[in-house]
């Protein structure tokens, strides 16, 4: 089936995918990124501070991901994507009316939980739970609500701090989430979809959560994914923190590599448009081994090269991996534990992944202020990244890995 008769036949279901993706950039560090200078001044805080804090809210949101994403395995997806939704909008007014620094970090934990956090698991698990022999291409159109959202939205939200308070931003916002995607969320899962993507009632589907974390933790090839998985997020987070200083000391201006990742965004859409085909035609788990490759060669052309060109090149490739990595690993689980507790895995390693992106800005801040050329930490950063890789060719099918 192609991709125009795909999306013409779903697109219901797939606006609801692309929508959620979308709107999770509201809980994304690229976007609560742009608030920062105002919340420093607001609330009397040091860049330090607010790292530890907004590191803080990350951990307190992956802490909570499993036990609430597991649910989505038991509630019927239309209300718990509304339940999702409404998470967002009260997050947003809380940021909105934060009279106290705790009141601040409350929202943010509720911004990375319902943003970043189960915003994109509802998506990318009813896309897999609902789709068998199109789930790469389902995957890979409800991704592109990512970089759709990493394009338009820092642009509009600088452009409307110049002309109001950060506050009155925050108001809009919940507003747009209020007004807008949640009356669409309902309207989108009609009740025949539903009765699909939700489990039916049954003593294989109504599995505890206990039960399903103890069948995780038992198959061994759930130890050979975790590198894999964590890589990208823990290095994207360190690296793309401290682009400035890591620009600086390779040569490349903060507007260059700024620049750059115009790059990054237009690979993670072909990589996700191309991997959609991929996964349907070879499976997740024959492909989900080499998805690190283009990332492997992104970290590798700062060591060797320096021109202008090498810091696009390096983004785009990064792009790749993130763009082809989303929708793989989200096949992945359908494939390896079966779509009735899919959400309870993905909810798990979604929390794993955002453990990851909480420790880095800590690891990679330490290397650079010991002065680690940057040379070095991009060798580091390929090895550890080429490890995870080897490791996981484990769970490919030729070498017949069992759970």
């Amino acid at each position: 089936m192609t991709y125009i008769t795909f999306v013409l036949k779903e697109k219901r279901l797939l606006s609801f995918g692309i929508s959620m993706t979308f709107f999770s950039s509201f809980g994304q560090t690229f976007l609560i990124s742009l608030f920062v200078p105002f919340f420093l001044e607001a609330f009397v805080l040091s860049n330090a501070g607010f790292g530890t804090m907004y590191s803080a809210a990350t951990l307190f949101s992956a802490f909570a991901l499993p036990w609430l994403g597991q649910f989505i395995d038991r509630v019927p997806l239309r209300w718990y994507s509304f339940c999702v939704a409404a998470g967002l909008l009260m997050a947003s007014l809380i940021v909105m009316v934060s009279w106290h620094v705790a009141v601040l970090f409350i929202g943010l934990i509720f911004l990375r939980l319902s943003g970043q956090g189960l915003s994109s698991h509802t998506a990318q698990t009813a896309m897999a739970r609902f789709y068998d022999k199109q789930r790469g291409k389902a995957l890979s159109i409800s991704s592109l609500g990512y970089p759709i959202g990493e394009a338009i939205l820092p642009v509009i939200i600088a452009s409307a701090l110049m002309v109001m308070h950060w506050r009155v931003a925050w108001g809009i916002i919940a507003l747009i989430i209020g007004l807008v995607l949640m009356p669409i969320l309902y309207v989108l899962i009609g009740r025949k979809k539903e009765g699909k993507i939700h489990p039916q009632s049954g003593e294989e589907t109504q599995s505890s959560a206990k039960e399903n974390y103890a069948l995780l933790f038992n198959d061994n090839r759930f130890y050979y994914l975790i590198p894999a998985v964590l890589m990208p997020p823990f290095w994207a987070t360190g690296l793309f923190l401290y682009q400035v200083s890591i620009a600086s000391d390779l040569g490349w201006t903060a507007g260059l590599i700024a620049t750059a990742f115009i790059g990054f965004a237009i690979a993670r859409i072909l990589g996700s448009l191309i991997a959609g085909p991929a996964i349907d035609r070879f499976s997740a788990q024959s492909l989900f081994p080499f998805f690190l490759i283009p990332m492997i060669i992104g970290l590798s052309i700062p060591i060797f090269f320096n021109g202008n060109w090498a810091a696009f090149v390096y983004m785009a490739f990064f792009g790749i991996t993130f763009g082809v990595g989303g929708n793989i690993k989200s096949a992945l689980w359908a494939e390896l534990y079966g779509t009735s507790m899919i959400g309870t895995v993905r909810s798990l390693f979604s929390s794993f992944m955002v453990v990851s992106t909480s420790i880095s800005p800590f690891i990679v801040g330490w290397l650079i202020d010991i002065s680690m050329p940057m040379i070095q930490l991009f060798i580091a950063a390929v090895i550890s990244t080429t490890v995870a890789m080897i490791l996981s060719l484990r769970i490919h099918p030729a070498f017949q890995l069992r759970s």
